[in-house]
């Protein structure tokens, strides 16, 4: 197995974690604090969550995602967030559980393409109104 890569950088109107390699849970934990304390100091609405590049099962990390992070970093102002699946089986099917948990609290979706991801983060608006309406889609 390789070495796992995650960088997490502000982009104009998001912020982008950008995955490559083999990851497992305690790496999805990671990264997602080291988000958190990004979103605390930015207050930035959107996440870009680009996992096509990785291999892994991490569905081990929805409960923490789920009951411990999620309602940290919405209290601190993410409201948006567009994942790029990976081919790898088990990473989409983790995707897919996170998705059913959170909805409709928090509106996420799942993309097969980079492209459509930002295009649906760009067409969201900060009240909430547009993705809520598409989470439900």
């Amino acid at each position: 197995m390789g070495d796992v890569y995650v960088t997490i950088q502000q982009k104009e109107d998001y912020i982008e974690a950008l995955w490559s390699g083999h990851i497992t849970a305690d790496d999805v934990v990671s990264a997602a604090l080291a988000y958190l304390e990004l979103v605390r100091r930015t207050g930035c609405p959107k996440l870009l969550n680009d996992k096509s590049a990785i291999t892994g099962d991490w569905d081990e990390a929805n409960d923490w995602l789920q009951f411990e992070w999620l309602p940290k970093v919405m209290a601190a102002g993410l409201r948006y967030m567009a994942h790029v699946y990976s081919q790898n089986m088990f990473s989409r099917l983790a995707a897919r559980e996170l998705q059913e948990r959170i909805s409709p609290k928090f509106c996420m979706s799942n993309f097969q393409e980079r492209q459509a991801a930002e295009r649906w983060l760009a067409s969201q608006d900060h009240t909430g109104a547009a993705g809520m309406q598409a989470a439900r889609a």
